[in-house]
């Protein structure tokens, strides 16, 4: 049986990067460096922070003061420098709300560019809804759904289905100016948080698509629900110190919403979780999401850890399809490219062979599931080779973990560590990750992972010189019987050792006995 790896299909061309994007926000101005290579995969080489708050120095009258103005020069001057000192080739800066909704917005455009050599984008409300949505799908494997992203001065709401935008609007209320309009230093009173319920929820109304699609997963942009994802995982000690794609069910945010405004900005300052720069927006910023998420009668709250700057670093990296058509296959492709020729293949036939001898076993239920799960593992197994070769067991299953995969769920992260480390040889009994991310798992997941984990064990086994010295698998299992026959170009004495080693495990955990043919040239 010889097929082509999904993988292995180009999605696009790929090209190397290297971009500096700056995104000067109502909250915050934030300056990323990102670094693509031409296998797809990128990293960011350093990130800066400034806290701007740009949208609480607007005047009654919406216009943005000089001394607010120039405040940003040196923030941008030394940005650029950062980016020149990385190497950057290209510098993308963008302006969103706080500058868009000043009644003298081209005049701060005009003075940030002449004092600092930049080009800055005054983003219009649909497009950094837009670049948002592609920040998300590029990054988590949803096919429909609601996108917020709650900003200092505006939030942005997205629906798309079959990964495609459908309609993005951008309303002119965020975190920091609906603190200042409605809130303030201390605690809120019901009354205060009633009042900004009913703004928001007037404001949603206009837009009546927006409650046209019941049932659908928001996923939420922005520090207001990176902090709740956060807070929820330390109320929880949740073992997985990871809020990408984290999700929350409505009564999870409730209980933030029923704590949090009644709290002083002291108190606040003591949940874990939060940061201290937020504890006087997280209030508004939580109201916000809440009204939307109830009008949506959306079904859960998915975290997103990407958004504007990796939406606005896409496109630059791919101007013509900045959407990648399937999130884990273009992670697969990008992490394959980084390994050597030889384990490019070596990875190919395992992978191959752990899908034979799955289908063969004809395993019922969860089958589907468990074949993706076993492929992401013959993928990955050897990951741990990027920090050396001795020990790479251990390794591949903290790289899993700590550098997970996009388009993986928080359960099938540590369940594609768990399979590939077994195939490693690693004993789920004695798997720190195991034991470290037990809150995380089911209690029929130790076995479908040793099951799982000794069929790539076999897999891994059958090209154990890694010259691809088995050429060809078939597999048929009848009853407690499971017939393999091997076609070799070798004697291939290797592979026939570490197989027979595996078949131990293998022949345990699925209650079958390996009845071996082997045919040479």
């Amino acid at each position: 049986m010889t097929t082509t790896p999904e993988i292995s299909r180009p999605e696009a061309a790929q090209t190397s990067l290297r971009a500096g994007i700056i995104d000067i926000g109502s909250n915050s101005i934030r300056l990323v460096v990102y670094e693509s290579d031409s296998g797809g995969s990128y990293r960011v080489l350093t990130e800066s922070r400034e806290a701007a708050r740009l949208s609480a120095l607007v005047t009654p009258e919406g216009i943005m003061p000089s001394p607010a103005i120039y405040s940003v020069v040196p923030v941008l001057k030394q940005f650029t420098e950062v980016c020149e000192a990385y190497g950057a080739t290209q510098i993308r800066a963008v302006a969103t709300a706080a500058i868009r909704n000043a009644s003298n917005s081209g005049q701060i455009i005009e003075i940030l560019n002449r004092e600092t050599g930049l080009k800055i984008e005054l983003l219009p409300g649909e497009m950094e809804g837009h670049y948002g949505f592609i920040g998300v799908v590029n990054k988590i494997d949803i096919a429909e759904g609601f996108i917020i992203d709650i900003g200092g001065g505006s939030t942005e709401v997205t629906l798309f289905q079959d990964r495609r935008r459908v309609s993005s609007y951008s309303f002119p209320f965020g975190a920091v100016n609906m603190n200042v309009r409605f809130g303030g230093s201390g605690s809120w009173t019901h009354e205060r948080v009633g009042e900004l319920e009913q703004f928001v929820l007037a404001e949603a109304r206009k837009q009546a698509w927006i409650s046209d699609y019941p049932g659908l997963d928001l996923v939420g942009l922005g520090g207001t629900i990176r902090g709740l994802g956060k807070m929820d995982q330390r109320r929880r000690n949740y073992s997985l110190s990871y809020t990408h794609n984290y999700v929350m069910q409505g009564e999870d945010v409730d209980h933030f919403y029923a704590t949090l405004p009644g709290m002083d900005n002291n108190g606040r300052k003591q949940v874990p979780g939060l940061s201290k720069s937020r504890t006087d927006i997280i209030v508004p910023g939580l109201i916000i999401l809440r009204t939307l998420f109830l009008h949506m009668k959306a079904a859960r709250y998915v975290v997103s850890g990407t958004g504007l700057r990796e939406g606005l670093f896409f496109e630059l990296l791919h101007p013509e399809q900045a959407v990648h058509e399937n999130v884990l296959e273009f992670e697969l492709r990008a992490l394959l490219s980084k390994m050597p020729k030889q384990r490019q293949r070596h990875l190919r036939h395992t992978e191959q062979f752990a899908r034979i001898l799955y289908e063969a076993l004809g395993e019922e239920g969860e089958s589907r599931w468990n074949a993706k799960l076993l492929r992401i593992a013959a993928w990955t197994y050897q990951t741990g080779t990027e920090i050396g070769y001795i020990d790479y067991e251990e390794h591949t299953q903290y790289l899993l973990t700590k550098r997970p995969l996009a388009g993986l769920t928080h359960r099938e992260i540590i369940l594609t560590a768990l399979i590939a480390g077994i195939a490693g040889k690693v004993k789920w009994r004695k798997s720190t990750t195991a034991q470290t991310y037990k809150d995380i798992l089911l209690a029929k997941d130790e076995e479908r992972t040793r099951r799982l984990g000794a069929v790539l064990q076999m897999a891994a086994a059958l090209d154990a010189s890694e010259t691809q010295a088995v050429t060809a698998l078939a597999a048929r299992r009848s009853g407690e019987r499971f017939e393999l026959e091997l076609t070799c170009r070798t004697e291939a004495f290797m592979e026939i050792r570490d197989l027979k080693a595996a078949a131990k495990d293998f022949e345990k955990e699925w209650n079958v006995k390996i009845e071996l043919k082997i045919q040479v040239g």
